[in-house]
């Protein structure tokens, strides 16, 4: 029977469309291996160092302490006290200088005076993939700040970041420079923006009051934005929000030290630092480039004649001042990052220990895997109850396990290790002195204290407002009046850490920056304060050596309970207003005297810039009036202790507390004692996850190290979706693992994952895929009666899959981790079968038009 022509056009035709589409979703899909290798980061720094103490690997920064010896580091412990733990305690040393570590991709720069400061050299230890972070500045060269370090009449450094698009440098107008005008340590104008100093007379100055002008003259402001601001002060940064640093002074030996906050576009909006230009369908590699600025002070003031008083006058942006600038570009990775616009939203959820890795892995998972990782940060608590409720449990970040009694039916939680860290408490104390001190200690003054010993009990102190400054000195209650005013007078504290005896904090050290909601991290800390027994004891009421006692209103278990995944502020005392005759000003509260931070990055950045976050202002201004932030210690001059992670610390330059652990050392945080946490684990029964108890007895062991886990419940979760939390946790602990700066690397104050940890985390992200939710598969025609349409049932339509499939990596190599983009169902054969029908479509189009005229000539 001859065939009609228009059927055979038709079926042609249907042919070429199928093998078409077909042949664009599968060819499309599809990404060479080796493209995706040859885009893969950078290998790992050439100097290696360890990512918490900034030593070189193979220099065990914690060093050997021979048994029973006293101490191993400078300001090292004391004999203990008789109610300290009986164990000898020593001290292992966590960072022997402050300096951050150094590496092939921190693109230090160094540059040189002229002039009078020729000799002056001063280096930015990190220039490049900046975010905003604290970088490290040090000099030699100088000359000793006069009288000595501390009182800043002369001889000392001024650092400011400005924007500016001139290959020179910038302009003094763009400089975020000037809100420190009631700071007059170093001279009445040396923190301001102004220009005229009574008879003293720049003669370079160019910006000169108008004939008959009796104002005063300042150095305008001119944002990025375009704004311009005249009259000294600005409307795009304040005392609260500026980074510059107006006094940072030079050691009798001619060497300095500063940490400097290089603030992004969010934090400084005037100078649009890593700004990238809006719509970019790809993200670039840097963001706007912004400068740092040193201005060096002398002996002589802008007219060449010696200051009265032998103390500087005049701004560091006076015409003669800033002709002695030296400049150092400061490059910005970009902020925010460019998925493609059809890129699979894929949300993770949970504890801030993932925070850091986050930030730096999602550029290049997005670039890697098409799939936009975003990171939301929330109590572990709720990331957990994902797991156990929802349709969905998606991918979230725990520490600790969803204990074995409350993992609900079906939804056996997996949990693949992706970091290695601490809980810290971080400090940025600055040595301080009163003028009867020693010589030799006066000369120490405003210089870093790197070393700081802190047992349970002493954390415990901090924690309860129990040191008179914690809630007021004046406090009535008669517990509270016998106590210590603060840390650095109490003897318990000082037999531990020697080197503060000869100091003396004008602002007092009462307390720790604590973030709020609760954590597994505020658990942690809490067991580890819970497991020793001089803490237990003072917690619950009993008097330390001294006669120090709990503030009743954390006491246990009357007041307080423990453990516990918070940190309660409990003392209702209030203090009246200072000063207030009206009495309409409310009384100053723990809440305003003593806010939480709001998380640790807010703890760690707040510490960095000397900001206690205390609201002790009352302002009429606002509505309603209110207290508000007063100023931060000035630098030379702070003392803060605050609770964050490693990775965060280091971001913002602090040095981290020697914790005692269950051996009866203090340990820092570090790469050896991180390791030797991880190895001192022991398994959660009921799953995978493992913990550090807080007695545990290794000499070297952080007693606060920690895992971070991904985590999910396979058998609730899309198949697409467990296919690409699978490539997360591939790259994670593959390419992931890599320390450095730039993105898709790991933060330093992580420490690499021990191949142990890679390979649980491999079988890990197998389970989820081969437990997760299949998608249904489109069955055949049925012969089920007809329905009342007149129609035949049919299967419903299948459910669409992504465009990738995961590619796991052998758990013997997990460094060589590869993402490839497939298709996400496996295609084989069938792939070369859609070739060839779109090769025979192709034909079919081709011959279309001949196919009538062949037809006619077999009609005849």
């Amino acid at each position: 029977m001859p065939i009609p022509s228009r059927a055979l056009r038709t079926a042609l035709g249907a042919t070429l469309l199928v093998a078409v589409t077909a042949g664009i979703l599968s060819s499309g899909q599809h990404q060479d291996p080796a493209a995706v290798a040859a885009g893969s980061p950078t290998a790992s720094p050439s100097v290696q160092v360890d990512p918490v103490t900034g030593s070189p690997v193979g220099i065990d920064p914690t060093g050997p302490v021979a048994p029973g010896s006293s101490s191993a580091a400078p300001g090292g412990a004391a004999t203990p006290s008789a109610t300290a733990t009986a164990t000898t305690v020593a001290t292992l040393p966590g960072r022997p200088t402050p300096a951050k570590p150094t590496g092939s991709d921190l693109d230090p720069v160094t540059v040189h005076g002229y002039g009078d400061f020729t000799g002056l050299a001063v280096t930015v230890h990190q220039t490049t993939d900046l975010v905003d972070q604290s970088v490290n500045v040090t000099w030699t060269g100088g000359q000793q700040t006069l009288p000595m370090p501390g009182t800043f009449g002369q001889n000392y450094l001024q650092l400011m970041e400005c924007w500016g698009d001139a290959a020179a440098g910038p302009d003094r107008t763009q400089c975020q420079y000037g809100s420190y005008n009631g700071d007059n340590r170093g001279g009445a104008y040396v923190g301001t923006r102004q220009l005229n100093y009574a008879s003293l007379v720049d003669p370079k100055e160019t910006i000169k009051q108008a004939k008959g002008q009796t104002g005063n003259v300042y150095v305008p402001f001119h944002s990025v934005r375009g704004t311009v601001d005249s009259n000294g002060t600005s409307t795009a940064f304040d005392l609260s929000s500026t980074n510059e640093v107006p006094f940072a002074p030079t050691r009798t030996d001619g060497t300095g030290q500063a940490y400097f906050e290089t603030e992004t576009n969010e934090e400084a909006p005037g100078l649009g630092c890593g700004a990238v230009p809006d719509n970019l369908r790809t993200t670039p590699k840097e963001g706007r480039k912004c400068w740092l600025v040193i201005v060096p002070r002398g002996l002589t003031e802008v007219d060449g004649s010696i200051p009265l008083g032998d103390k500087l006058v005049s701004s560091p942006l006076s015409a003669s001042n800033w002709a002695n600038r030296l400049v150092v570009p400061l490059h910005y990775s970009p902020l925010g990052y460019a998925c493609p616009i059809n890129a699979a939203d894929l949300h993770t959820y949970g504890t801030e220990m993932a925070k850091e890795a986050m930030i730096r892995w999602a550029p290049v998972l997005c670039q890697n895997t098409g799939s936009n990782f975003r990171y939301t940060k929330v109590d572990d608590n709720i990331a957990r109850a994902k797991l156990n409720a929802g349709d969905d449990p998606g991918l979230v970040f725990v520490s600790d396990p969803t204990p074995t009694g409350q993992v609900a039916p079906g939804r056996n939680p997996v949990y693949a290790p992706i970091g290695l860290s601490g809980v810290t408490i971080a400090f940025d104390i600055e040595s301080q002195s009163s003028g009867r001190a020693p010589t030799d200690v006066q000369e120490r003054n405003g210089r870093r204290i790197t070393q700081l010993n802190l047992t349970p009990r002493l954390v415990a102190k901090l924690l309860t407002q129990s040191y008179r400054y914690g809630t007021d000195y004046q406090d009535p209650d008669p517990v509270l009046a016998h106590n210590a005013l603060d840390l650095t007078t109490d003897q318990d504290f000082l037999q531990y850490n020697p080197q503060f005896k000869a100091l003396y904090f004008g602002s007092r050290i009462y307390d720790i920056e604590v973030p709020l909601g609760q954590s597994d991290v505020a658990r942690r800390l809490w067991a580890w304060v819970e497991a020793d027994p001089d803490a237990r004891a003072f917690l619950s009421g009993k008097k330390d050596t001294w006669g120090m006692q709990v503030n009743p209103n954390y006491r246990v278990p009357k007041a307080m309970s423990l453990p516990r995944d918070d940190f309660p502020k409990s003392d209702p005392y209030c203090v009246p207003y200072p000063a207030d005759s009206s009495g309409k000003i409310p009384k100053l509260c723990t809440l305003d005297a003593h806010p939480y931070a709001n998380d640790m990055h807010d703890s760690a950045r707040s510490a960095s810039r000397g900001d206690n976050l205390s609201h002790t202002v009352w302002d009429n201004t606002v509505v309603p009036p209110a207290f508000t932030k007063g100023a931060a210690q000035a630098a030379g001059l702070r003392g803060i202790l605050a609770v964050t992670d490693t990775p965060t610390a280091i971001r913002y330059g602090l040095d981290t507390a020697s914790l005692l652990n269950g051996a009866g050392r203090f340990v820092a945080p570090s790469t050896a004692s991180m390791l030797a946490g991880a190895a001192a684990m022991t398994t959660v029964k009921g799953s995978t996850a493992q913990t550090l108890a807080p007695t545990a007895k290794g000499r070297t062991v952080y007693p606060l190290t920690m895992l971070t886990y991904a985590a999910t419940a396979p058998a609730s979760l899309p198949r697409s979706e467990a296919e690409q939390y699978a490539s997360l946790i591939d790259y994670a602990v593959g390419r992931g693992q890599t320390l450095g700066f730039d993105s898709g690397k790991l933060s330093l104050g992580y420490v690499p994952l021990p191949q142990k940890l890679r390979t649980q985390a491999l079988a890990a992200a197998k389970t989820m895929v081969a437990n997760s939710m299949k998608p249904p598969v489109k069955a055949g025609p049925t012969h089920a009666a007809p329905s009342s349409g007149g129609g035949h049932d049919s299967a419903p339509a299948p459910t669409a899959t992504p465009a990738r499939q995961v590619v796991t990596v052998a758990p013997t190599a997990p460094s060589s981790a590869r993402i490839v983009r497939t298709a996400a169902t496996p295609v084989g054969a069938a792939h070369y079968l859609l070739v060839g029908l779109l090769g025979a479509g192709a034909a079919a189009a081709l011959a279309g038009p001949l196919l009538p005229r062949y037809l006619r000539r077999k009609r005849r």
